[in-house]
């Protein structure tokens, strides 16, 4: 068997390898959405993906690597996201609006991966690796906030007062707050008569951060 030919092999078994794997993660996101992850079995998935079980094993040790997987892509998404809103030439108050606001767009324009990612990946049967990896993406997405309240802080003055890493998890989890809430429209029937949108929401929260700081 000629070079050339073993080449046409190679990447048809390449292009086979991915494709399989593609219908694995298809179908598998689909049920994740759909029952959850609890719910959504390894059988369900067999039968949504139309391949076997010994065929979705072969790609994949277990349903928590599936999903881990899923929800690589989904974290990897929002690093992406968020990376790209950001200019270093900007002041250190817009780029603490820009990461907060940002975060909410992605929020509100991609609520299939927010939904992925509600599931904790520390809860799951997954490599310490993986769990590694996660939690550097973790840090990337953190980072531009955590650097735009140290360099406000410092310009401020108030850099021996705060610890900016204690701020801008604080952030973080109150916006997240506001996020939840929209989510399970918890204020829902109290707020019908009141132009209180969720943009709104988190400029004020924004807004009470930094005068507080002053």
């Amino acid at each position: 068997m000629n070079d050339d030919i073993k080449n046409v092999l190679a990447q048809r078994k390449e292009s086979e390898r991915k494709k399989r794997i593609n219908q694995i993660l298809s179908a598998a996101r689909k049920l994740f959405l759909k029952k959850g992850y609890e719910q959504t079995t390894i059988r369900d998935i067999c039968r949504e993906s139309r391949l076997s079980n010994g065929a979705v094993f072969f790609y994949f040790k277990s349903k928590a690597e599936i999903y881990a997987h899923i929800y690589e892509e989904c974290l990897r998404k929002l690093v992406d996201f968020i990376n790209t809103q950001y200019s270093r030439n900007m002041s250190s108050k817009k780029r603490i609006e820009t990461g907060l606001r940002t975060y909410v767009r992605f929020y509100q324009e991609h609520t299939q991966e927010m939904n992925i990612l509600d599931i904790s990946y520390q809860t799951l049967s997954i490599s310490e690796q993986i769990i590694s990896r996660f939690d550097q993406l973790i840090i990337e997405a953190f980072k531009p906030l955590h650097d735009a309240v140290g360099d406000y802080l410092e310009e401020q003055g108030l850099s021996k007062k705060f610890d900016p890493l204690e701020l801008s998890i604080l952030l973080v989890t109150s916006i997240d707050g506001l996020i939840y809430n929209h989510r399970q429209q918890f204020f829902k029937s109290i707020l019908k008569d009141t132009p209180l949108s969720l943009e709104r929401m988190v400029g004020t929260q924004i807004d009470i951060f930094l005068q507080a700081l002053k």
